[in-house]
């Protein structure tokens, strides 16, 4: 009949590379995903020219099962454990080569992953929040551009590919997670993925995960959190050092707005962030 086989991809990364309306790259080439059959485990591709590629919406939440070790901090604790991860595959967005517009968004429809694994968490008490921060939007967007820099930093340190890391942010509860919105701005969402108004939630307590992004882990969060002040130190290195004014890919990660539109700046906040999960130093960025 004509077809042929060009590529295979691994169980796990399926779902957010292969889902029906991805472009699907080979030696360069584009294909885009026709029909996906997830029992038969076969996507079935045709060659397309398109000027724009697709990026998987992927909402992550955990749920801490076991503590198996725990540090005080002065403003926060650390922990590593055992954790219940969940994945749900909501959509995709489909974005403009070279200019990186968004121009569509499709809708995937994929049954959750979930998994057990390892991990490590950073939490900080709620009171103190409430004195670092003129409001929950502010710390939420602190603690995703912390995780951002958490989670590269912690790689390097133990000199695994950051996809051996899962990096998450949410309530350790598992009743929310937090999420980059469209405007840059982080967003809570519940388990069903709807969107929370983080200032009209009852108990807050984000938490900061780094996770092995294995079945039962690989041995990354255990030595991970035994040398956690380094991680963290290098996190508030990375973003202390960075070049940008407000925030950029490099350090708290792809925030798309500015500190004119946000009304604050979203790099501070990381230090505020990470600041507290030191030593309870709040660090400022220098001014530009």
């Amino acid at each position: 009949d004509g077809r042929q086989i060009i590529a295979e991809v691994d169980y796990s990364s399926a779902p957010e590379t292969i889902y029906e309306g991805a472009i699907y790259m080979v030696q360069a080439a584009p294909y885009q995903v026709e029909r996906l059959d997830w029992e038969g485990r076969k996507a079935y591709v045709r060659p397309t020219r398109v000027d724009y590629y697709t990026d998987a919406v992927v909402y992550t939440r955990l749920k801490i099962l076991e503590n198996f070790a725990e540090r005080a901090l002065p403003q926060a604790r650390v922990a590593h454990g055992e954790v219940h991860l969940v994945k749900r595959f909501a959509g995709y967005k489909k974005i403009r080569y070279y200019t990186h517009d968004n121009v569509g968004y499709g809708n995937i429809h994929l049954p959750d992953q979930e998994m057990h694994t390892t991990a490590l968490w950073w939490e900080i008490r709620p009171g103190e929040l409430e004195r670092a921060f003129v409001s929950r939007q502010q710390a939420l967007d602190g603690f995703l551009g912390a995780a951002y820099a958490l989670h590269h930093v912690a790689a390097l340190q133990c000199m695994s590919e950051p996809n051996d890391l899962g990096r998450a942010v949410g309530d350790g509860d598992g009743r929310w997670f937090a999420t980059l919105g469209a405007g840059g701005r982080g967003q809570m969402r519940d388990v069903s993925g709807d969107e929370l108004a983080p200032d009209h939630q009852g108990v807050f307590r984000p938490a900061v995960f780094l996770y092995d992004a294995y079945p039962g882990g690989i041995g990354l969060s255990e030595p991970l959190f035994h040398a956690q002040r380094d991680v963290v130190s290098g996190a508030l290195d990375l973003v202390s050092r960075c070049g940008c004014r407000y925030g950029c890919p490099a350090c708290v990660g792809p925030v798309l707005a500015s500190d004119e539109e946000r009304g604050y700046s979203p790099r501070a906040l990381t230090l505020t962030v990470l600041g507290l999960l030191r030593d309870g130093t709040v660090d400022r960025a220098a001014e530009a």
